[in-house]
């Protein structure tokens, strides 16, 4: 697995998966739940169920076990198998995002390679969470951010 910051406000991770690009974004998507950490949530509580609407526009929400609902992003694209894009409005405060709070984007690609799938992860535009933005990157470029993440995610989808 790789990961890098190629530009102050993009973070960048790529690993191989060998599966097909259809399994792996079924699993990136519809298995989201299946990957995600359980301790990465807003809501108090524990966290029940993580999840994508399967359309563009569509939310990226979590559900804690009181039953309350965070949605935490917005799909961009929806394109099965190659590519799923999803606005983050988590802000610098790690809070439940208000329903206009401003979104970085994360893009996955979903591309065969020789043994399976190459799977690239992009998050950007992080400035526009706004002063102190700083301090999402670096969280979410460490292995408790993104590369931990899509590690859990290979266990699953079969690395």
């Amino acid at each position: 697995m790789t990961a890098s910051t190629d530009s102050d406000t993009t973070v960048r991770v790529g690993l191989d998966v060998a599966t097909t690009p259809e399994h792996a974004f079924e699993v990136f998507t519809a298995g989201f739940d299946r990957w995600w950490n359980r301790d990465h949530h807003l809501l108090s509580g524990t966290l029940d169920e993580v999840g994508f609407e399967p359309f563009v526009g569509g939310a990226v929400w979590e559900r804690n076990d009181a039953g309350e609902r965070c949605d935490w992003g917005r799909v961009l694209v929806w394109d099965p198998p190659r590519s799923v894009a999803f606005s983050w409005q988590i802000g610098t405060d790690w809070a439940i995002p208000v329903p206009d709070a401003p979104g970085s984007r994360v893009t996955v690609t979903f591309a065969p390679a020789e043994g399976g799938t190459r799977v690239e992860l992009v998050h950007d535009r992080l400035d526009v969470h706004g002063e102190g933005w700083e301090s999402i990157r670096d969280a979410i470029s460490r292995e408790g951010g993104w590369p931990g993440l899509l590690a859990r995610f290979a266990s699953v989808a079969g690395a």
